[in-house]
């Protein structure tokens, strides 16, 4: 009330300056007690009154409305200064109780005291103070109250311009890993369940085949024989016995608006011997290889990055060249790659190879990758072109009877993707194909079309024609004698096939969607699908998927039934398989978050790297508890768990015919029985 009381009593003294004239307002009569102040505010300037031609006196005013007010006096006391600047001292101009007391005695046969000009003034500065954010927006003129301030801030600027910068900022972790486990009575049959696609989804190391023109007469007559170390990812398996650090460290550094993050990962195993089982005669045992006494680095990248552009220097995990997984598609790869906008494209660049740490015995490791793709934005659609090449370089081969030194393969594609309307999205590639050595070459063509018929109803459906002399992760460019392994892809099949795929989903509610899919594979070709069998790869590979998804309180829910049919497309054999997977995620509380998933596999026919064996089944468990004990401090533990049984091969034998009509694909029964746990107390900084 009394800011209010402070403001009125301004207004009305500054409008005493002011002639008064008729009534501006239809709702103040004539008799008003206010009817002259109010004609003076409005012949000042001050007040306008509403729009409907009415004062509304009754009516509360508001904080913006007070400050437009006070910004109009502000501006009669300024014009009045400059006005008569000429006839004030300077000591005058400066003193805003002069220039009210000047501009009273001018306009009016009234005269202030001192004390009351002051006290005006006073209450100018008080307004102005108290109003100053809403007279800014107005666009008073405050800058004699504010000039402190700035001046403040120009040396805060000034300091902060001088000061030296710290651009350099480090972060990392360091876990403490533990974990132990048992590959029970039959280890390969476990190892080999494990590496199964609905399980683990990893390689088995599996050693070198040999051309049979290099065995001698007391050597097997097989097509294969196996010698050495063949590579796999031995260290993505559990191990049997492990209690090993981790350390992590990031470098960030900033240098001219360059972001560089160096980021290293080094492992040691300082606290026990690592125990794991060694499969099929293998050098180095399955599980986590952090069995090394002194600290080594493991792998390290340095990221160099500016607005858009990021250029990658090092280990590169899981390691995808493209989409469509035509070429090259690892877990573990180093090199060099560059992404960014050229010339108004969208380009990428790559030059890459197998991570040397992996395994340095696989001829493998030497080959190298490289390409191009450069992408340009139309709007509604971007079409892409792309050039890859692979230099073969750690395999020879048999072709025409001949023996070839590594292979050159060649990869030129168009991509197109355009959003046809508001629903449906389309997308299509062709790929040109060409073996230098082996002479050949061949083509890929596949589409894609996403619709989305509406907010509960979305179909999806893809067409994929392959080559039979396409390259697209192993083919057979020999003779009949050997075989030869091309670039690291991940097409459904190696070659000369045609894939169909047509799935929907729908929504039933906030908590609840389906989704529905089938996929056909027609495998075209002249060679049989199982070394060993009878039969021609004869039959269409079926598949049919249902998933559920479910949000039910806290807990994320997932279910998928899967039927495969003709797995290897042999009628020969039954080669059905049938997938049940059930998973869960719950935040127990702010800190904790449990999740569980279990899958079952029925398997008539099972191959995994080569290994064939019949009426495979397991079930295979997992469980996790993710805790957060500090912002800095988590514990995570997984526990796995495999129970099942096979028809297996026995590796441990001398003779290594994998034909399936021998006794050692129908022998004994082979249990699949493993249990591991892994916990780890990580620390970040």
């Amino acid at each position: 009330m009394k800011r209010l009381t402070i403001t009125i009593a301004l207004m009305l003294v500054v409008a005493l300056a002011m002639p008064a004239f008729g009534a501006s307002f239809s709702d103040v009569p004539s008799d008003h007690w206010s009817y002259n102040a109010i004609n003076k505010l409005v012949a000042a300037g001050i007040v306008e009154g509403y729009p409907d031609g009415e004062f509304k006196g009754e009516q509360s005013m508001t904080r913006y409305e007070m400050a437009v007010m006070v910004s109009r006096a502000l501006d009669n006391i300024v014009d009045e200064m400059e006005a008569m600047g000429q006839g004030l001292t300077t000591g005058q101009a400066e003193d805003v109780t002069a220039i009210v007391k000047s501009l009273m005695e001018k306009n009016t046969n009234e005269t202030l005291s001192d004390a009351q000009a002051e006290e005006v003034a006073d209450i100018v500065d008080a307004l102005t103070f108290e109003l100053r954010s809403e007279l800014k927006v107005l666009g008073a003129d405050v800058d004699a109250l504010g000039k402190d301030m700035d001046e403040l801030e120009a040396k805060v600027n000034a300091l902060e311009t001088d000061m030296p910068k710290d651009n350099i900022e480090f972060s990392g972790k360091v876990s403490a890993v533990f974990q132990a486990g048992d590959y029970g009575d039959d280890p390969t049959a476990t190892a080999e369940a494990l590496a199964d696609g609905d399980a683990l989804d990893v390689d088995l190391p599996r050693s070198e085949r040999l051309d049979v023109n290099d065995l001698d007469s007391d050597d097997v007559t097989d097509e294969v024989l196996y010698a050495g170390n063949g590579g796999g990812d031995y260290d993505d398996f559990p191990a049997e016995q492990a209690f090993y650090q981790e350390f992590d460290f990031v470098v960030n550094a900033e240098v001219s608006g360059i972001n560089l993050d160096f980021v290293v990962d080094t492992i040691t195993n300082g606290f026990t011997d690592y125990e794991g089982y060694r499969y099929d005669n293998y050098e180095y045992v399955l599980g986590d290889q952090g069995d090394g006494k002194d600290i080594m680095m493991d792998t390290g990248r340095l990221d160099i990055s500016k607005d858009n552009w990021m250029l990658k220097i090092g280990d590169m995990d899981d390691y995808d060249v493209d989409e469509n997984a035509y070429f090259f598609d690892v877990e573990d790869a180093e090199g060099v790659e560059f992404t960014g906008p050229v010339y108004g494209l969208d380009l990428k660049a790559f030059a890459i190879g197998f991570d040397e740490g992996a395994d340095n015995d696989d001829p493998s490791r030497e080959n190298e990758y490289y390409g191009a793709a450069a992408t340009k934005d139309f709007g509604k659609t971007q079409v892409t072109g792309k050039v890859y090449q692979g230099s073969i370089d750690g395999k020879s081969f048999v072709n025409n009877g001949e023996t070839v030194n590594g292979e050159t393969v060649t990869d030129v594609a168009v991509a197109v993707q355009s959003a046809l309307t508001d629903a449906l999205t389309v997308s299509g590639e062709a790929v040109y194909n060409q073996l230098d050595e082996a002479d050949t070459d061949d083509s890929l063509f596949q589409i894609n079309a996403d619709y989305k018929l509406s907010d509960i109803w979305s179909f999806r459906g893809s067409y994929q024609t392959v080559g039979d002399e396409f390259n697209g992760g192993s083919a057979e460019f020999t003779d009949g004698t050997d075989y030869f392994t091309g670039v690291e892809s991940d097409l459904e099949e190696d070659y000369d096939f045609d894939k169909y795929t047509l799935g929907t989903s729908y929504v039933v509610n906030d908590n609840n969607s389906l989704d529905f899919d089938v996929m056909m594979v027609e495998h075209e070709t002249d060679q049989p699908p199982v070394q060993g069998l009878a039969g021609k790869a004869n039959e269409d590979k079926m598949e049919y998927g249902v998933g559920w998804n479910n949000v039910y309180g806290k807990f994320t829910n997932h279910f998928k039934v899967s039927y495969i049919e003709n797995d290897y497309y042999t009628d020969v054999i039954d080669d059905d398989a049938t997938v049940v997977e059930l998973g869960t995620e719950f935040p127990w509380t702010e800190k904790t978050t449990v999740s569980a998933s279990v899958v079952n596999k029925q398997a008539d026919l099972y191959d995994n790297e080569g290994i064939w064996d019949r009426d495979m089944q397991y079930t295979y468990l997992t469980a996790g508890l993710d805790h957060k004990l500090t912002e800095n401090i988590s514990w995570l533990t997984d526990v796995m768990y495999i129970t099942g049984d096979v028809d297996q091969l026995d590796n441990e034998k001398d003779d290594y015919d994998v034909s399936p009509y021998n006794d050692r694909i129908a022998g004994e029964n082979a249990d699949i029985d493993g249990s591991f746990i892994t916990t780890s107390l990580s620390i970040s900084f």
